[in-house]
């Protein structure tokens, strides 16, 4: 069973759905989650059933614990992945609870990162979970040192495993992005607009800057804000283009910038890198294991900002070369399955 809070879009769904495509040739799949959404709507056909119950989405709902013990026991569930930190919460305590084996996979530690004043409470709580649990992925080398030295969990429930993706299937007829002479930097950055995402500081570094254009690909509660930004800065260069469902044209850009306060390995970078497009990416989680040039990794501020376009800007065509071919020796799901299925195998009784 895979388990995680949300249907809706994003890297963390990506990565479930991807999971479940790799493992249903070879287990019986269930899926746990909210509601009907995006993620339910890609793998319909493929699991053995659903759970779909809104109480996921918060902390205390005893009543969900107990329903999902019930649905573990009546499937006769082996093995539970949960991908979420409400789902890592349910999913966890129900394994234990029923016999099963879990694994947690850490898509960045929100305990540390976003936990404020509640930062040291909530880390105690991720190093019990972490040791009733089988095994916890850690989705990047840095998120591998924080869960040792941070959240102080033991080295043999720890598991190193590098998001990998399958390489996005772009149009047939889309263009090539190679950049004419003279031509605009399109820049190209696909999230969801909220925090830990800094669109904020991203939109202010677009001022000034004539050689490049910047397309936001996104829903978010910062939509709004974002908008009024632009505005205000009567800003020429940036598009926000909304949510593009199973986006794909890659082609149509020639780089991709992900600004934000905290990041684990994140999925939308890993499909840019597929499509052969350069990173700009800040400096944070494991971002630095996937910039092929360490000069296109910046801090969050415009001034580091502006320093990486010019960078890319002036250097384009050798930035852009080794791209595709670091993507499929890292991080290419199709080369790289048997390193999850294996582990799903292993830990199941």
């Amino acid at each position: 069973m895979f388990l995680i809070t949300k249907s809706e879009v994003g890297g963390a769904q990506k990565y479930v759905k991807e999971q479940i495509d790799i493992s249903v040739n070879q287990f019986d799949v269930f899926l746990a989650t909210n509601e009907v959404g995006w993620l339910t709507e890609n793998i319909a056909d493929k699991t053995m059933g659903l759970l779909l119950d809104k109480r996921i989405e918060s902390r205390m709902a005893f009543g969900y614990l107990i329903k999902l013990i019930k649905y573990i026991k009546q499937h006769q569930i082996d093995l539970v992945v949960c991908n979420s930190a409400n789902g890592g919460l349910y999913g966890r305590i129900a394994a234990k609870l029923t016999g099963a084996s879990s694994i947690y996979v850490s898509h960045g530690w929100s305990s540390v990162y976003n936990g404020g004043r509640l930062t040291f409470i909530l880390n105690r709580i991720e190093r019990f979970l972490g040791n009733i649990s089988g095994k916890t992925i850690c989705v990047s080398n840095n998120d591998y040192l924080t869960a040792q030295r941070k959240i102080g969990l033991a080295e043999d429930k720890l598991i190193l495993l590098k998001n990998c993706i399958f390489p996005v299937e772009l149009q047939l007829s889309a263009p090539s992005n190679r950049r004419g002479a003279g031509s605009r930097l399109k820049l190209l950055s696909l999230a969801r607009l909220a925090y830990p995402k800094r669109m904020d500081i991203l939109i202010e570094a677009m001022s000034g800057i004539d050689f490049a254009e910047l397309y936001l690909i996104g829903l978010g509660p910062d939509e709004e804000e974002i908008k009024k930004d632009v505005y205000a800065r009567r800003l020429d260069n940036v598009f926000l283009l909304g949510e593009v469902k199973s986006f794909n044209s890659f082609a149509d850009y020639h780089a991709f910038i992900l600004i934000s306060d905290s990041e684990g390995l994140p999925m939308s970078a890993l499909e840019a890198m597929s499509a052969g497009l350069p990173l700009i990416l800040s400096n944070v989680g494991g971002c630095s294991e996937i910039v092929v040039n360490p000069s296109l990794l910046v801090e969050n501020s415009v001034e580091d900002i502006h320093r990486a376009l010019f960078e890319l800007n002036e250097n384009f065509d050798s930035y852009k070369l080794p791209v595709k071919d670091f993507f499929d020796k890292n991080f290419n799901l199709l080369l790289n399955k048997d390193k999850y299925l294996n582990l799903y195998s292993s830990l199941i009784k």
